[in-house]
């Protein structure tokens, strides 16, 4: 294949070299860009099916197949399970397209990964004139540990950062041209599907088009009337936290020092964030204002909820990623060539392939998966093969706590045990089907006691994180279960045991 080459004059740091293949031109910008993208892509797809599902990912791939089964996430307990639609149903595709797996329902995750690489390009062109902003930022964007670990789930929280930041740089770039309003709005109304906290972006939304396109004000409707529907959903989270005084002392010292705590061995970045943030703001303040503002009102509502969940607060590192690369996009203006250096230094010395379990930006795929304990994993993937199939085949019950995990891996539980998600109350997972409560996910029946009246024989798969959180009767009823049960398997996550006793479901 013919090959030429040829260089345009040029007073930025790249010359703008042109590859031109069969009359196809291609700039080295968009060559270096692609290089990106397959880095991106092979830390991401790189053993994506090998980490066992955290709990989280079992029930929107149980919902997903629900769509394929029913056209809608109806759950077998009756329940519509109508969050996160947009990335539901791009599950549901990839399962036609790449069959059922744990690597299919991880895969759109991957691509939403890719996109928002793609986004931190362009806003890094934003910037600077000079052509390596928008690289240094997407860099960085594809090889920072957590952007790659969440671009690897079975859940929404990688489209949530995409559209979240998305709708921001559209509506940013709405302020020229009134076109971009529509993508805006479109990657508004997917944040708001993807998680009620989508909806921080109705005021920044309706002020930016009443001050910057007043001939299009209508557009400010959107939004308006989005918070008007979904408030219910919103208010429900806000609702879930108590604002006295001491309340909020206690919240804010507890769960500000465990997320503070996640960021143990990328903290130089933040040194990197705040003289970059600076320096990106004297550069373009509103675009800068749009990305950071809205991220800290979410990042202090975080801290005001009742769960600890670090996943909650995982948007804000695209912001981070973006201003600390920038940091360094400042320095390559005043230094050039010896920046570069510094900026391979900053990627290769903290990475994994120097430290594999203490790192900052990954080089080489990782095996496992992000060591969250707000996101238990349930590890069902080394449960012996003989027995797996055994439990799926079997007719004798299967009781549990949680059951996604186990319709996923194995098959439908025919028995529930209470438990409470959170580690609040006694029973979350729990709905009344016409006089009889059945397990919220699966439909199983739900056991609260047991008697004297024969059942025979059963499994009972015992998860730790569930067990954790039992209270009181409910404790001592699985204990009960387990007793004098032959121990078939046992791992760190759960215990699966085979027993023949006399009791029956009330």
């Amino acid at each position: 294949m013919p090959i030429k080459r040829k260089n345009v004059e040029d007073s930025s740091f790249f010359s703008k070299e042109v590859f031109c293949v069969k009359g196809i031109s291609f700039s080295v910008e968009m060559v270096l860009l692609l290089l990106i993208m397959l880095l991106g892509l092979f830390l991401r797809v790189g053993y994506l099916e090998v980490p066992p599902f955290w709990v989280d990912e079992s029930i929107s791939s149980t919902a997903s197949l629900n769509i394929l089964e029913k056209g809608i996430p109806l759950l077998d307990s009756g329940v519509y399970y109508g969050r996160a639609l947009v990335f539901h149903y791009t599950q549901a595709i990839s399962f036609i397209v790449l069959g059922v797996s744990d690597f299919s329902a991880r895969f759109p995750s991957v691509f939403f990964g890719l996109l928002t690489i793609l986004l931190a390009y362009l806003v890094g062109k934003e910037y600077s004139k000079e052509k390596y902003s928008g690289l240094v930022c997407a860099l960085l964007m594809s090889v920072f540990f957590l952007e790659v670990f969440f671009s690897k789930q079975a859940r929404f929280y990688q489209l949530f950062q995409l559209a979240f930041f998305a709708s921001l740089f559209f509506l940013y770039k709405s302020r020229k041209d009134s076109k971009w309003l529509i993508p805006a709005l479109l990657s508004f109304l997917v944040a708001v599907d993807t998680q009620p906290a989508g909806l921080v972006l109705v005021p920044f939304f309706v002020l930016h088009i009443l001050f910057f396109n007043l001939k299009k004000w209508f557009y400010s409707l959107v939004p308006i009337i989005t918070f008007i529907l979904e408030q219910t959903s919103f208010f429900s989270v806000t609702a879930s936290t108590s604002l006295g005084e001491s309340y909020v002392t206690q919240i804010t010292a507890k769960y500000a020092l465990l997320y503070f705590s996640f960021t143990s061995n990328m903290r130089y970045m933040l040194l990197f964030f705040i003289p970059g943030a600076i320096w990106a703001f004297f550069k373009n303040k509103i675009l800068t204002t749009l990305l950071i503002l809205p991220s800290l009102i979410v990042l202090l509502g975080v801290l005001f909820l009742e769960v600890f969940a670090f996943r909650y607060a995982y948007l804000v590192t695209f912001p981070l990623v973006i201003f600390s690369s920038l940091f360094i996009v400042f320095l390559i203006e005043k230094y050039r060539k010896l920046i570069f250096i510094a900026l391979i230094a900053l990627i290769l010395i903290p990475s994994n392939l120097i430290y594999p379990f203490s790192y900052t930006t990954m080089l080489i795929p990782s095996s496992n998966n992000l060591n969250d304990f707000s996101a238990p994993e349930i590890n069902f993937k080394d449960i012996p093969t003989d027995l797996l199939t055994e439990l799926k085949t079997t007719q004798s019950p299967i009781l549990t706590h949680y059951s996604p995990p186990v319709e996923w891996y194995i098959r439908k539980p025919d028995y529930v045990l209470p438990f409470t998600m959170t580690g609040t109350g006694s029973d979350q997972i729990s709905r009344d089907l016409n006089g009889k409560f059945v397990d919220v996910y699966s439909g199983a029946r739900m056991i609260y006691s047991f008697d004297s009246v024969p059942l025979g024989e059963y499994y009972y798969i015992e998860q730790g994180f569930a067990f954790m959180k039992l209270k009181g009767e409910q404790r001592t009823l699985a204990s009960l279960l387990k007793k004098d049960c032959l121990v078939r398997y046992r791992n760190n996550d759960l215990g699966i045991f085979e027993c023949n006793k006399v009791f029956s479901i009330k």
